[in-house]
Parts: C-alpha cells; sequence; structure tokens
C-alpha cells in the first residue's frame, strides 16, 4: 500500500500582514498532482489543518475544495484528518459524518463517556487498497492531546506515551500482530530539530509539552508526525518516526526549511519504506544580509542588487532586512523604501540592531515571578516596541496603550 503523509497546512495563515491563499492553492494544486500521479491508497494529514481555531470561510472552502477534488480525481482514496493544536478540533470534526461518504475520516477530539474515561475505539481506522473494503492496514488517528485527555502518571511524557501504547495494543488484539499499521499523532517529540527563534508552532515555553517519543513507534512501521515544521526523521536512522514538515515556511527562523509530503509503501507482511516527495513553494523567504546584520550602507547596495520587479507579482519573495546602527537613524527607513523601489520582494519587516548599551535598560532578567509582577504591562510593552522597532515608544502610543490595558484590568 501507498501512504501520503502530510501535515501542517495552516490555511488561512497570512504572513506579517500579506495574504498567502495564492501559496496555499498552489500547494494543494501540487498535491492533487502527486495524487493523480502516485494514485496512494490513503493520505495522513496530521493536524494544524488551519492557522487558528475559527478559520475564515476562504479557508474553509480550500479545504473542502481540495477534498472533493481529491476522492473524485481518485475513486477509492481514503483521507484521515486529525486536529493540531491551531485547530479548534470540535470545529473541524463538525463535518465528519458528511465527508465519511467520500472516504475521509476526521479525529477532532478524544470522546470521553460519562465518568470522563477517554473513548479511543474510533481512533482505530482500519483502510485497505484504494476502492477495496478489506482491511490490510491500520491506522491509529490521534488528535492533539490536552491532559484531560489520558490518565496523567508521573509525567506528560510517560502520560502520553503510555495513552498511545495502550491504543496500538488495543489495535492489535483487533486486528492481530501481522497487520501493518500507522500511527498518526501531532506532538513535539524530544529530540526534534526546531528553529532557534520564532517558534511559529506556539510550543510551550520550558519545554513543558516536549515529549520523549521513544516507544510509541513499538508495534507499529511507521509513526506520521505533525506540530514541528521542519521535515526530519526523529529517534535516529533506524526509527519509522517522521514529521512531514509544513509546505511552506512560517516565519523567517524556517527560510532554509524543505518542504513536500512523505511517500509511505508498506509491504504486505508490515516494514515501510519512505521516499520524501520535494515541493517547492510558490513564494520563498529572502533575508539580507542573510545572516546577521549590516551597516545602511551595505544594506542599501545589497537592496540595489536584487532582481528588478516585473508585472506578475505571484512569486515574489518575502523579505526581511536586519540592519545594524551605532545610534538610531531616522531616515534609515526612507532610504530603505527608496533603495526597494522596483524591486520583486515584499517587504516584511525591518530589524534594527543597536548597541547592547542603548537597551540593556530595557532587557530585564525574569528571574522569579514576584519579580514579573512587579513589572507593568506597559514596561513589557515598552521592551516589546523598543525591540521590534528600535525606537522608544511615543507618548501618544504609551497612552493608547495605557488606556486599553485599564480597560482590560477593569
Amino acid at each position: 500500500m501507498k501512504i501520503i503523509h502530510t501535515a501542517d497546512w495552516h490555511l488561512g495563515d497570512n504572513f506579517h500582514g500579506f495574504d498567502r491563499t495564492m501559496e496555499h492553492e498552489h500547494f494543494l494544486h501540487w498535491l492533487q498532482e502527486v495524487i493523480v500521479r502516485e494514485k496512494p491508497d490513503a493520505m495522513l494529514l496530521a493536524g494544524d489543518v488551519f492557522d487558528n481555531a475559527n478559520p475564515s470561510v476562504q479557508a474553509e472552502e480550500m479545504l473542502y475544495g481540495f477534498l472533493a477534488q481529491a476522492t473524485a480525481a481518485h475513486p477509492g482514496l481514503r483521507i484521515i484528518i486529525t486536529a493540531g493544536n491551531h485547530d479548534s478540533g470540535r470545529r473541524l470534526q463538525a463535518p465528519a459524518e458528511l465527508l465519511r461518504p467520500m472516504g475521509v475520516e476526521i479525529r477532532g477530539v478524544v470522546e470521553h463517556d460519562e465518568k470522563g474515561q477517554p473513548l479511543t475505539d474510533n481512533l482505530i481506522i482500519p483502510i485497505g487498497p484504494a476502492g477495496d473494503m478489506q482491511a490490510e492496514a491500520v491506522v491509529i488517528a490521534v488528535p492533539y492531546l490536552h491532559t484531560g485527555d489520558y490518565e496523567f502518571k508521573d509525567n506528560i511524557s510517560r502520560s502520553v506515551r503510555e495513552f498511545l501504547q495502550g491504543i496500538v495494543s488495543k489495535a492489535r488484539k483487533q486486528y492481530g500482530k501481522d497487520i501493518p499499521m500507522l500511527l498518526m499523532a501531532h506532538l513535539y517529540a524530544a529530540g526534534s530539530e526546531i528553529a532557534a527563534t520564532e517558534h511559529s508552532e506556539r510550543l510551550v515555553v520550558g519545554g513543558e509539552d516536549c515529549i520523549d517519543a521513544r516507544g510509541i513507534d513499538v508495534g507499529v512501521d511507521y509513526v506520521g508526525l505533525g506540530h514541528i515544521h521542519k521535515a526530519q526523521q526523529v529517534g535516529g536512522s533506524d526509527k519509522m518516526m517522521f514529521y512531514a514538515g509544513s509546505p511552506m515556511p512560517m516565519s523567517f527562523a524556517e527560510k532554509n526549511y524543505s518542504h513536500g509530503v512523505n511517500m509511505i509503501t508498506i509491504g504486505a507482511n508490515g516494514g515501510a519504506v519512505v521516499e520524501r516527495l520535494e515541493y517547492k513553494p510558490l513564494r520563498g523567504i529572502v533575508s539580507v544580509p542573510e545572516k546577521g546584520a549590516a551597516p545602511l550602507g551595505d544594506v542599501l547596495g545589497m537592496l540595489r542588487a536584487l532582481p528588478k520587479a516585473k508585472n506578475d507579482s505571484a512569486e515574489w519573495p518575502y523579505l526581511e532586512i536586519r540592519l545594524k546602527e551605532n545610534e538610531l537613524n531616522p531616515a534609515a527607513h526612507n532610504e530603505i523604501v527608496g533603495a526597494l523601489e522596483g524591486r520583486a520582494v515584499r517587504l516584511c519587516r525591518l530589524v534594527r540592531e543597536v548597541p547592547e548599551s542603548k537597551t540593556e535598560s530595557r532587557n530585564r532578567k525574569m528571574q522569579s515571578l514576584d519579580q514579573l509582577r512587579n513589572i507593568s504591562p506597559l514596561d513589557i510593552a515598552h521592551d516589546a516596541y523598543l525591540a521590534a522597532t528600535g525606537q522608544e515608544m511615543s507618548e501618544e502610543v504609551a497612552k493608547r496603550f495605557k488606556k486599553a490595558a485599564d480597560e482590560v484590568s477593569n
């Protein structure tokens, strides 16, 4: 059997204010072509289908339009979708009964009985070759887990592992020890490579959501994960545990990531062979300079060397500029805008780096909760504004923020 593993579509995302509908349509068109060409038996979408819990009508239309087109173009295709931490599990799962006749299964939440115990039978989904109802493999489809979804033991890692292993054991008892089995989940596995900054996955500060995933692959032929945007194999080359990665970069920290989907071929007696199918996003990401920051004169020269604009802006990359300044230069922004005139880029942000001495008064180290409580929201806003713009917050902006903060506290 052939199975596609994908994840982290983030439909409805906008990048620094730029709408990404065309980019997502480009990816979905490419994926549709892959399905027609490769004729997989199933596709696993492991969470973060949407970018937020209340997706736009346009984002939902993209998803359901793709599902209709993919299942019509390749009859018998099974599509299994689970919710991620960006999704509203209930909302994602709402049309499940309507979509099931098309061969689409959605698992948005872990259901519970009247005593609060998790019901896991419906997370075990048998699949067969396209168009064949006979079970020749089993997919364990686990949505993003919340603490109330499993019995908490000594720590989160152990609790999640035992929850997942319990479902695998249940599936083995039901379908036998020889049937090929795949597990899909949306979690942050310890040992996976993440970006040093700009965690668009919404990782929990301090790594409290980091799961020691050793052992969750026991008894399964392939573990397909979502949540981390960098495509990678987790746990070593002998482990069949993979993140498919996002189909496009979700932050400037992800500019060098590769994108695509995993194609898994499952043998009749189990065992998985994984092939990476590469996808080139419609728009790339550019940093000037490529690494670090540079003085204004150097930055202006690099900007003037960028490709000139053509009529079609669909493929213009997103641009960030990192400017190194010894002292604040109010005219720098205007000079940068002038240098970009007629260039085929979409300016997203200007990051200004100033000497440590200019910001050290704002860089407070939070060593205790009491210290944090003693700092006003306005002080924190001043810090964030200075870090983002390289400038002090104006009196007018400070007044607006203080008014909003007072309204919230009241």
